[in-house]
């Protein structure tokens, strides 16, 4: 019984851990899609980050929150092409599950992801 209930209490973390990496994906794209000539990609990476906090730590310069057409950066102030475009925000982040069984069951970790896409509005 105790087993079952720490293998549920693990399923539940997991869970919890992929609501907050959504969360985070979804504010990124959100801050990018509002405000498409006064921000570059790092406002987004820094706006998912806060969102995913404590639970997930994502950034941009591990890799772990990937923006999808990248901003235009040689040009002042950094802007995305005009028009009704899609932005994709993908996160990921490992999960390390508490009871033994499920790590053994797992391997170790999991790897979660989650994906956002919005349209533009510029």
């Amino acid at each position: 019984m105790a087993l079952l209930f720490l293998g549920a209490v693990d399923l539940t973390r997991a869970f919890y851990y992929y609501i907050a990496l959504e969360n985070a994906s979804r504010e990124a794209a959100r801050v990018l899609i509002d405000f498409p000539y006064e921000y570059d990609d790092s406002v987004g990476c820094t706006a998912g980050n806060r969102e995913g906090l404590p639970w997930v730590n994502v950034s941009c310069a591990t890799g772990t929150l990937v923006i999808s057409p990248a901003a235009n950066t040689g040009v002042n102030p950094p802007k995305r092409l005009p028009g009704r475009r899609a932005i994709t925000v993908f996160a990921t982040t490992s999960f390390t599950p508490i009871t033994p069984l499920m790590q053994q069951f797992t391997g170790g970790t999991i790897t979660l992801r989650a994906q956002t896409t919005m349209l533009t509005w510029y």
